[in-house]
């Protein structure tokens, strides 16, 4: 299955992380005024990542000054040869927001076998069918925590699928197999108006 995520087109984002790069050298070393600029342009989709992932605007706000105040002070731990600096923010805003929120890491689960509800929408047409974002807020926050995480990723915060493996520590074919699970299940709850019952399937 080919990543249906689009991403700019490769020569700016090649730019964007070189800029990033030569930031974060300069703030492992040092000079604090690097810090505004990658935090003006990194603080939206950190703060968007903890929100839909949590739910919760004020745990959203804490892990935000969570990360960049990690940034600031372990800006040495980041690798710029292992990858861009966004996916690293990110995967720090998860160690965060699963912190924040008291979530665990759960066992490695097998979704490999996962097939989709057979009277389940599509995730587009959920999605119109249910408009009200406060709605949808509290679907994702309701998922479990693994599907959670490739969800808010791929869908939200637009990384490929190889940066969510990354990020998430998973292999390819789980995130694809993850992201399908949370799909269906995001697309069940909003379509039966969040039944109570419906979310007991879940786990």
């Amino acid at each position: 299955m080919d990543d249906p995520v689009p991403h700019p087109p490769p020569a700016l984002s090649e730019r964007t992380a070189a800029t990033d790069a030569a930031l974060a050298a300069r703030l492992a070393c040092g000079e604090l005024v690097a810090l505004d600029p990658l935090y003006r342009r990194h603080k939206g989709n950190v703060y968007r990542f903890a929100l839909l992932w949590s739910g919760s605007p004020a745990v959203a706000a804490d892990v935000t000054q969570d990360v960049f105040v990690h940034l600031m002070t372990r800006a040495t731990d980041y690798d710029a040869a292992r990858g861009p600096l966004a996916p690293w923010l990110l995967g720090i805003a998860r160690n965060f927001v699963r912190r924040r929120t008291g979530t665990r890491e759960t066992a490695d689960i097998d979704d490999a076998d996962v097939a989709p509800p057979a009277d389940a929408p599509t995730p587009e047409a959920a999605l119109i069918a249910r408009v009200e974002i406060d709605a949808l807020r509290r679907a994702i926050a309701a998922l479990p925590p693994h599907y959670r995480d490739v969800l808010v990723l791929v869908e939200l915060a637009e990384r490929s699928y190889a940066e969510v493996a990354a990020i998430c520590g998973l292999e390819l074919n789980t995130v694809r197999s993850r992201l399908f699970r949370a799909r269906s299940l995001l697309a069940r709850w909003l379509a039966l108006d969040e039944a109570p019952d419906a979310r007991s399937t879940a786990a």
